[in-house]
């Protein structure tokens, strides 16, 4: 569906009319089977539009600017923490808030459609000068590929269980709406921060090693929001917003260095599916965590995964030197 590069901002704005017609289904849902499909579809069409935008913007820009694209990209994601940290401290408030709060970011996604269909035709970067290889599903599995794709699904479980159960923590804590609001609007800048920050580390010396950095930021990040107070939970979580955006724009930079042209959307898509499965597995080990042990133990869960992330990057840099 991605392969020609002239359907891509249509497929983007599509899919994103899908996702506002899915949040608000997600927010009328009666129950919490209804609930479960409609999240499932959020995240089936939000998946599509994710991988049809970063692939096109990718290939808008000569390969040396391709990992500060993937940053700029990303970065959106931290401005959107920010925005939506309000919304989110204002749930805790009463326990039907979350609707009209879900509600609210289908204007979201259909201003991302307007934005999309009013992108021209891509006219594509020159070609590199050195030969670029075709990706195909299998690659994933290569011995030049699994510790990077290993580093991504742990990224998937760890930060998933974190920014799941963070807010119910730090609420469980004793912490204000207020305090909870500082908290992610902190991370979310935190997040835009570390994407630019690793859009200019893709382009230095040290860019083998740009996947290990921000999932350390992650780890070390998960076990110091534990820590008792306010400021180490700000401490903690402006850390792992550093990697928050950070870790994806690195992953979408790769895996586009490790595919040509006609196979990008694949080796993008092959990455998330990864990613995604990290996603579905994490709330789910992480909530059984919560259940048996308590919240606390749910970010040392997720600072674990981060720093098993850090030695699966570490043992890719090492390959590519």
């Amino acid at each position: 569906m991605l392969r020609n590069r002239a359907h891509r901002p249509r497929v983007t704005a599509i899919s994103h009319v899908l996702v506002a017609a899915f949040v608000i289904a997600s927010a009328l849902s009666p129950n919490a089977l209804v609930l479960a499909v409609t999240r499932t579809a959020i995240g089936l069409a939000s998946g599509v539009g994710i991988a049809s935008a970063v692939t096109d913007a990718l290939e808008r820009v000569a390969p040396e600017r391709r990992g500060l694209a993937s940053g700029v990209a990303w970065s959106a994601m931290g401005l959107a923490l920010m925005v939506s940290a309000p919304s989110g401290a204002w749930t805790l408030g009463a326990a039907v808030r979350w609707r009209d709060a879900t509600a609210l970011w289908a204007v979201a996604a259909l201003l991302v459609t307007l934005l999309a269909w009013r992108i021209g035709p891509q006219t594509p970067a020159a070609d590199a000068t050195v030969a670029e290889p075709a990706f195909r599903w299998r690659d994933l599995l290569r011995s030049s590929n699994a510790y990077f794709v290993a580093a991504y699904a742990a990224y998937g479980v760890a930060y998933i269980a974190f920014v799941t159960f963070a807010v119910a923590a730090f609420a469980a804590r004793g912490f204000s709406p207020i305090a909870v609001a500082w908290i992610w609007t902190s991370c979310g800048a935190a997040a835009a921060a570390g994407a630019l920050a690793v859009g200019v580390l893709l382009g230095g010396a040290a860019r083998r090693w740009s996947l290990a950095i921000p999932l350390l930021c992650g780890g070390a990040g998960s076990l110091l929001a534990n820590a008792p107070g306010v400021p180490f939970a700000i401490a903690g979580t402006v850390c792992v917003g550093l990697g928050l955006a950070a870790t994806p724009a690195v992953a979408s930079a790769f895996a586009r260095e490790r595919s040509d042209r006609a196979s990008a959307a694949r080796a993008f898509s092959g990455v998330t599916t990864v990613f995604g499965v990290g996603q579905l597995v994490g709330p789910m080990i992480a909530g059984t965590i919560a259940d048996t042990i308590g919240l606390a133990a749910v970010p040392v869960f997720a600072g674990t995964m981060f720093l098993a992330g850090t030695a699966a990057a570490a043992v890719d840099a090492s390959l590519a030197a």
